[in-house]
């Protein structure tokens, strides 16, 4: 039979010892942002900065917190992001200096742009299925060969009820 280890808050546990400890005399705290006042549980950050929360989320403040906590110690953006669970988009614009790649080799490649501002889908070449579903996805008339090869899997669903096998590119 197990028992289950109820972990103490500040203290390490077995076999952990990286253990993030927050700073903490009492469990609940106020802290005074420029929204006003916002009340912070200081256990939940605390095991939200050790990668263990499992079933319950931070208030923003909170995550926020926890956010600067584990920079402090050195993690990376993508943990803390994980951590905290909130995506990088929202720890870039909280931290805009900080959330960056440790590397230059672990960001990775962004795709060009458009001039439209949108990036070039690969492989959705005109007179396909899927060159239609791009020029309906991006709200623009298809051209003619895309509106063939459309029509093309149309018949074949018509005859065969099911658009496998039909005809991707329209000679």
């Amino acid at each position: 039979m197990t028992r289950r280890v109820t972990p103490v808050m500040g203290s390490l546990q077995a076999g952990k010892r990286d253990w993030i400890r927050v700073p903490m005399a009492v469990p609940t705290v106020w802290m005074a942002t420029p929204d006003g006042l916002v009340c912070l549980d200081l256990i939940a950050v605390e095991l939200a900065a050790n990668g263990m929360r499992q079933g319950w989320t931070l208030t923003s403040d909170e995550a926020r917190y926890a956010a600067v906590v584990m920079f402090r110690h050195g993690l990376t953006y993508s943990v803390i992001a994980h951590r905290i669970g909130v995506s990088g988009s929202t720890l870039k614009s909280w931290f805009p200096g900080k959330a960056v790649p440790d590397a230059e080799w672990m960001a990775r490649p962004r795709a060009p742009r458009t001039a439209s501002g949108q990036q070039p889908t690969l492989g959705a070449k005109c007179g396909t299925t899927q060159g239609y579903k791009r020029h309906r996805r991006r709200k623009e008339l298809a051209c003619a060969l895309c509106k063939a090869a459309k029509a093309a899997a149309n018949r074949h669903y018509r005859r065969h009820g099911t658009y496998v096998g039909a005809p991707e590119v329209v000679a």
